[in-house]
């Protein structure tokens, strides 16, 4: 599959490439020419007329996060683990 995306992927470039090549030094030299010219006539007609109003957005609450309350006692309980250092002689 990939040799075959490879070759179509860059024709795909070329002609994209091509294309911007010739609507950019494309002219004429009188304007009846330029009325039935195809080019020219995509070129303004591709402009868009209106915009659409963009929707507001609706924010969810997806959970609810509820502090667990903790106690000074369960905090002094992981210290109770830690081995004392040894005795000084």
């Amino acid at each position: 599959m990939r040799s075959f995306s490879k070759p179509v992927a860059w024709f795909c470039l070329l002609l994209m490439c091509g294309s911007a090549w010739v609507v950019a030094v494309h002219h004429h030299a009188d304007e009846a020419k330029a009325a039935s010219c195809q080019v020219c006539i995509a070129a303004h007609t591709a402009a868009p007329t209106t915009t659409l109003p963009n929707p507001k957005p609706i924010f969810w609450r997806l959970f609810a996060v509820v502090p667990e309350i903790s106690d000074a006692k369960q905090r002094l309980l992981a210290f109770a683990l830690v081995i004392r250092p040894p005795p000084l002689a």
